[in-house]
């Protein structure tokens, strides 16, 4: 079984990319997802530079920092993304506004000169029904795969791979990683579990929510124990290249 821990938020904070980073170097993590265009970018290209081993994908924002594009309406007013929470309940897009940003931040990605791993996004919305299909053809226009819907759905309905976002808040501990590493184990051969590694900065308390828990993950992370038990299960620690053949 492979398993694939996902860094995302990078670029978020300088914080957050230096805890992303040493959970790279000293623990688990092998693949992340940067946020473009937000304060922590440049700094998050540098630090991906100079730790090869960390693959790199796009974590497309609709929900946080500005556009990138003249997406009216995916912004407020200020020219600020919508929160989650309109997000969520908003139930059809303009799709070809949705489709410019998308492409912008992939592209915005690519100027930076780092290879693209994969997509996903924060807060998730490239699973929300009327978007979901957007980011399917953009992710197949450029050849690379989709969280949670990686390129042949129906190899990920049999069960090949899984993601698993239990590893947040309340449940980040080594016994809860351990036990969705177990959890999967006999329906899956790959298996992607969400993580939000961070050092806590002034910029994260100010950005987000989800703020002192990303400090224990990276504690979790890093914690030698946690590479001793996975190679107990027989567990391969992977990045997205490992689905780049599906």
């Amino acid at each position: 079984m492979h398993v694939i821990f996902n860094a995302d938020d990078f670029g978020l904070t300088r914080g957050v990319n230096l805890g992303i980073v040493d959970a790279c170097r000293y623990g688990v993590v092998r693949s992340t997802t940067l946020m473009v265009g937000m304060s922590a970018e440049e700094d998050a290209v540098l630090l991906a530079s100079q730790t090869p081993e960390l693959k790199v994908g796009l974590h497309v924002r609709l929900t946080a920092g500005r556009s990138l594009t003249s997406a009216e309406s995916l912004v407020d007013a200020a020219g600020k993304f919508i929160t989650k929470e309109e997000f969520w309940r908003t139930q059809e897009f303009d799709r070809q506004a949705l489709e410019a940003e998308v492409v912008a931040q992939v592209e915005r990605f690519l100027s930076l000169g780092i290879h693209l791993s994969h997509l996903d996004s924060h807060h998730h919305v490239h699973l929300h029904p009327a978007v979901l299909p957007v980011f399917q053809t953009i992710a197949r226009d450029y050849g690379v795969p989709l969280r949670g819907a990686v390129p042949c759905l129906d190899r990920y309905r049999r069960g090949r791979y899984a993601f698993d976002d239990g590893f947040y808040s309340g449940g980040v501990s080594l016994e809860n990683v351990l036990a969705i590493v177990d959890k999967h184990k006999e329906d899956c051969d790959v298996l992607e579990i969400m993580t939000h590694p961070a050092f806590i900065d002034a910029p994260l308390l100010a950005a987000s929510a989800y703020d002192c828990a990303r400090a224990t993950e990276l504690a979790v992370l890093t914690a030698p124990e946690l590479k001793a038990q996975l190679a107990l299960r027989g567990v391969t620690i992977a990045d997205y290249s490992i689905l780049s053949d599906w």
